[in-house]
């Protein structure tokens, strides 16, 4: 198991991880966020930080290449406000300041969860490449099935051609999500891409499956949510105590 910390104010603490990376790293961050309960931990991220430029004076940098981008790293495939992590996020933090800096995810009129897929990872991707040394956080909630954002458990065929390991942010569709449709960034991508994972996982509800993911490992296609294991650098908050191994 990574690091677990058991604390009655997990998104907070969350939050603050997030806020202290931010602030020490010399380069820009993108910060990929979950929705569900994982958009508890927003409240308390702050954006701001330090120049890192040498010509620039000021306590908090205004220069547009100076800052934190981030993105829904697993995104609904609606334009309902109530159905899209985007619009969700908006109206839950309407004044907070990482709007400044949050790529829009949502779909076009008409628009297909492939030809959304694309678009978005070709959005992604032309923000990427003109930061400055970026590092990337993923703030991961997990399901009481293990699955994680939007990356689903299934038979090992089925996972292998969904996730495939030389894409990238890929469109998801099972018989169960058929309102839900999702389009995600592949596990593969996340392990060897992102630079630090933040699992958020709370209520009694989870208990059960932090401490299944405590005790014993199953492939990644059984549940996802062994990434949080897998990657080099990952802190999983909770409030639940969870059985030791």
């Amino acid at each position: 198991m990574p690091q677990l910390i058991i604390t009655n104010t997990p998104a907070q603490e969350a939050g603050e991880q997030i806020n202290s990376i931010i602030q020490e790293h010399t380069g820009d961050v993108i910060c990929l966020l979950s929705g569900g309960s994982a958009l508890d931990v927003v409240e308390h991220i702050r954006p701001g930080k330090k120049c890192f430029h040498e010509t620039c004076k000021q306590a908090v940098c205004e220069k547009s290449e100076c800052r934190t981008i981030f993105m829904l790293g697993d995104e609904r495939g609606s334009r309902e406000p109530e159905t899209n992590n985007y619009l969700q996020l908006l109206s839950r933090y309407p004044d907070h300041p990482i709007l400044e800096h949050l790529i829009d995810t949502v779909p076009n009129v008409n628009e297909s969860l492939k030809d959304f897929s694309i678009r978005i990872e070709e959005n992604f991707f032309s923000i990427l490449t003109a930061l400055q040394n970026p590092k990337i956080i993923y703030v991961l909630g997990v399901g009481t099935d293990g699955h994680t954002a939007g990356i689903f458990p299934g038979e090992s065929g089925w996972f292998r051609k969904t996730y495939q390991d030389d894409l990238t942010y890929v469109p998801i569709t099972l018989h169960s999500l058929t309102i839900d449709s999702r389009a995600s960034f592949t596990p593969t991508w996340i392990l060897h891409n992102v630079d630090e994972l933040i699992g958020y996982v709370v209520g009694a509800h989870k208990q059960e499956i932090l401490t299944q993911l405590n005790t014993e490992d199953k492939q990644l296609n059984e549940r996802p949510a062994e990434i949080l294991k897998l990657h080099k650098r990952t802190t999983v908050y909770t409030d639940q105590q969870v059985e030791p191994t």
